[in-house]
């Protein structure tokens, strides 16, 4: 996975016009020397131009100001979205932090947008020493709460602090009463969450497939997991409704502070939602998340790969295409191919995306359905004839959407690994 210091490479970091005087000397830092080894480094996405901004920045040096005076160990780096060196040049004047140049980083600024999720400004994400680990990317937030630092590095609540002291199970006493599991009993279990609602119609259908799914899995492994329904219902009646077409666990409905803790902690936006966690580490810390979409796993209805991984590969509509828009995404579309094309198709894709190994960057797919979202990423492409032979694409839709599409005359393993080295001619959707 690459690191912050990566990503910049040669970068040389230009220091803010408003840095304290023990600050100004160097005026320029590469990259390495200023940010490693640092305890924290915070990413600061911001514009000239963003009235929200123009509000926060200000707070932010204080902040800054007022924690370097205090000896913390920590930098922030200014990652331009401004229109103009102009507007660039303006607004750093007035920061006291390091700046990525504006000049001749225009492909590492919006590597770094796309990598830590900036889709709004002003953003602000705080990492680990490492310049990879995320601790919050919700740092704007922290800065207009806590404008002491007294809580920085704002690390947000843990699984164990977030989860309840017990769930209910679809065990019943001799009273009829709803029997529950506390937290403890699933310390060494794998826990699937299962965010949901009534009044989702895409909920109402893939419900059942779970349902069934589980009943499935809990005949072959009793004892190392549990699915948890995590519910976005609006009343009481309408979650016990909707539960009572469950097979498995629930979140107690009232307890709503754990509800969304857990929805912020995983970055569910949308539902149905299924996501898998290891146990707990048997020296401590964080439940790890395995996997944040099992939704394709169960549609698939073969169990045989649990705890299910994921993978960098993947069917395309399995998929549901939620990387496309994040990074880059290998596609192989085959639509015309008998079962054996298909299934070398499948077996490029994998054998490729295993050697390279690289599926923090890049995400890999093939697509043999003529239909769904095949269909609709050709249209995008304006590639909308399906041919006789495999078509092998580079989807770059961060970039603008840009596009590649491999001339290679063979189609192998090999041939794919070099159309990825060289990819050729940008094509724009």
């Amino acid at each position: 996975m690459s690191s912050l210091v990566d990503i910049l490479g040669s970068v040389e970091l230009v220091r803010g016009g408003d840095a304290p005087e023990d600050l100004q000397s160097p005026a320029t830092i590469s990259a390495s020397d200023a940010l490693t080894n640092k305890t924290n480094v915070l990413i600061y996405f911001s514009a000239h131009w963003c009235p929200p901004c123009q509000r926060f920045t200000p707070m932010l040096a204080a902040l800054y100001k007022t924690m370097k005076a205090a000896g913390r160990d920590f930098e922030v780096v200014y990652v331009s979205l401004d229109r103009s060196q102009n507007q660039w040049n303006d607004y750093t004047s007035h920061m006291p932090w390091l700046c990525v140049p504006w000049e001749g980083t225009q492909d590492v600024r919006m590597k770094l947008a796309t990598k830590f999720g900036a889709e709004g400004i002003p953003h602000l994400v705080v990492l680990e020493s490492d310049g990879t680990t995320v601790i919050t990317e919700e740092g704007v937030q922290e800065v207009a709460t806590d404008e002491d630092g007294e809580k920085f590095p704002w690390r947000p609540p843990t699984f164990d602090e977030i989860f309840p002291d017990y769930i209910l199970s679809k065990e019943k006493d001799a009273d009829g009463a709803i029997q529950t599991i506390s937290k403890d009993e699933l310390k060494n279990k794998h826990l699937m969450l299962y965010y949901s609602a009534h009044w989702c119609p895409p909920c109402k259908k893939f419900t059942p497939v779970l349902s069934k799914a589980y009943t499935q899995l809990k005949a072959e492994r009793p004892d190392d997991f549990e699915l948890i329904f995590v519910s976005s219902d609006r009343d009481q009646t309408s979650f016990d409704e909707y539960w009572n077409e469950m097979t498995f666990c629930a979140l107690p409905f009232d307890d709503r502070a754990a509800k969304n803790g857990l929805a912020k902690r995983f970055k569910v936006q949308g539902i149905p939602r299924l996501i898998i966690l290891g146990p707990e580490p048997a020296g401590g810390g964080d439940r790890p998340l395995i996997n944040d979409n099992l939704r394709p796993v169960i549609e698939s209805g073969d169990f045989s790969d649990f705890p299910f991984v994921k993978k960098p590969y993947c069917d395309l509509d399995a998929s549901g295409g939620e990387d496309i828009n994040d990074k880059k995404c290998l596609v192989i579309f085959h639509e015309n191919g008998d079962d054996d094309e298909q299934e070398e198709v499948v077996d490029v894709v994998k054998a490729v995306a295993e050697e390279r190994n690289d599926g923090d960057d890049v995400s890999y797919y093939w697509c043999t359905n003529p239909k769904g979202m095949g269909e609709r990423v050709r249209a995008a492409m304006k590639m909308t004839e399906v041919g006789d032979d495999p078509l092998v694409v580079l989807l770059d839709v961060p970039d603008q959407g840009g596009f590649y599409v491999s001339e290679e005359s063979d189609f192998s393993k090999e041939s794919v690994l070099k159309f990825l080295v060289a990819p050729g001619e940008r094509k724009q959707m």
